[in-house]
């Protein structure tokens, strides 16, 4: 098997603020396969709709984990194929259940194989690297804020914030539409790497450098790295869900 061995430490909080947890994330360390969702959607349907999507891109995704090999645009397809099938899994239940009509959902989630991570996204649930102590986002926010910054009509989020933008106006979701369009990267994996999927209720809240602070270690314990990145959130006032996942790469 192909899979590149890893270690992982996850958590999961409401925060001090919403009255349930609307994230969902799934991992599997024997199989390199890891993936975070955070919902959205009334009565309960957030819940709902992160979930389902994990549980359906998961199910799409592990069994090429069992593959002897695959070069790397297969595995881009196959982490892109996994979240598109999520959101027809979406759309799907939807249609079934009127109740659920309008959940949606962000993802992100990382496959590592071969000495590499392979990664897809939708929304603004973000995968980020620290790498000798230095932080690099992977990912690019699907966020209204996020485009307007690249259009150069704001500097920088704090100038958008100012005029009244706010971060978590999507533009783009799993669930709304049948086509939706996923991103999806790869980097090559070093020792001493890791990596944060992460929902806005961390990112959000905790800054890139407070992040790279708390992971600059790259020999650090994970289950206490994560726990220290979600008191930070709390610490900043928990308003949002907080769920983070740390994947470190084994030698191999």
């Amino acid at each position: 098997m192909s899979v590149h061995a890893i270690s992982l430490a996850t958590r999961s909080h409401k925060g001090l603020v919403r009255s349930s947890n609307q994230d969902w994330l799934q991992v599997e360390p024997d199989l390199g396969v890891v993936a975070l969702a955070d919902g959205m959607g009334g009565h309960r349907a957030g819940e709902v709709a992160s979930r389902l999507a994990v549980e359906a891109a998961l199910a799409d995704l592990l069994p090429s984990q069992h593959e002897l090999s695959a070069d790397d645009t297969e595995s881009l397809l196959r982490v892109g194929h996994a979240v598109e099938v999520a959101n027809h899994a979406l759309l799907d239940e939807s249609t079934e259940h009127p109740e659920l009509q309008g959940m949606g959902t962000t993802m992100v989630l990382a496959m590592f194989r071969e000495s590499r991570i392979y990664y897809a996204h939708v929304g603004d649930s973000r995968l980020y690297r620290v790498r000798y102590g230095r932080i690099r986002r992977l990912t690019r926010d699907h966020s209204l804020i996020q485009r307007m910054i690249d259009e150069g009509i704001f500097l920088n989020r704090t100038e958008a914030r100012v005029a009244g933008i706010r971060d978590n106006v999507l533009t783009r979701s799993l669930g709304m539409q049948r086509q939706t369009e996923v991103d999806v990267g790869d980097a090559l994996l070093e020792v001493g790497d890791t990596y944060l999927l992460c929902s806005d209720g961390l990112h959000g809240a905790v800054s890139d450098s407070e992040i790279a602070r708390i992971l600059r270690d790259p020999k650090g314990d994970l289950e206490s790295q994560v726990q220290t990145l979600v008191d930070a959130a709390l610490a900043a006032g928990g308003q949002d869900n907080i769920s983070a996942i740390l994947a470190r790469p084994l030698l191999r």
